[in-house]
């Protein structure tokens, strides 16, 4: 009778094991993806100050901006989300989806807002929509790395037609 018990047993132990184990990676995934989503609240909302409490004081952000700032780390992070919400104070983000790999999580989210003065050659009162992806690695519970990546035809779209003057024009007699 043991002999017959014996694998069911272990089958049952090894099953509650692993969806434990799952449970855990779980729980870490939804922290990592509240801090993503709190994060864009406090870069939203302008309080880069707090940024701190989800990324590390030597995170490497790939997409800073060397004519934002010289800083690096969270010091670079903070400056250069200063700038663009003083450019953007209405900024209005939604995050459309998030996917997590072990200690990568990958958001895909649209901003929308006015700038309210002139910024990365858009004029003032410019309406923009940005579409983006972040790609962010954790590092425990907070980041420390970051790779962003923005349709540029997002971009183009946002940026002032140049003036077509009459002279520059090609008439159609001339094609």
């Amino acid at each position: 009778m043991f002999k017959k018990l014996l694998p069911l047993f272990l089958i049952s132990f090894f099953v509650v094991l692993t969806s434990c184990q799952n449970n855990k990676e779980s729980e870490l995934d939804k922290q990592r993806k509240a801090a993503y989503v709190e994060i864009t609240k406090l870069v939203d909302a302008g309080e880069v100050d707090e940024l701190g409490t989800y990324i590390a004081e030597n995170a490497v952000d790939h997409q800073l901006d060397p004519t934002m700032t010289s800083k690096t780390g969270l010091a670079g992070i903070r400056e250069m989300l200063e700038k663009y919400h003083k450019a953007i104070p209405e900024m209005n983000t939604t995050i459309h989806s998030m996917a997590i790999s072990g200690d990568t999580l990958f958001g895909y989210y649209s901003s929308t807002g006015t700038t309210t003065e002139s910024f990365m050659g858009m004029p003032a009162n410019q309406k923009m929509t940005m579409n983006a992806v972040d790609i962010v690695r954790f590092e425990g519970d907070k980041i420390v790395e970051h790779w962003g990546f923005m349709d540029m035809a997002d971009i183009m779209k946002m940026m002032p037609k140049p003036e077509m003057k009459e002279e520059n024009m090609m008439k159609k007699e001339d094609m």
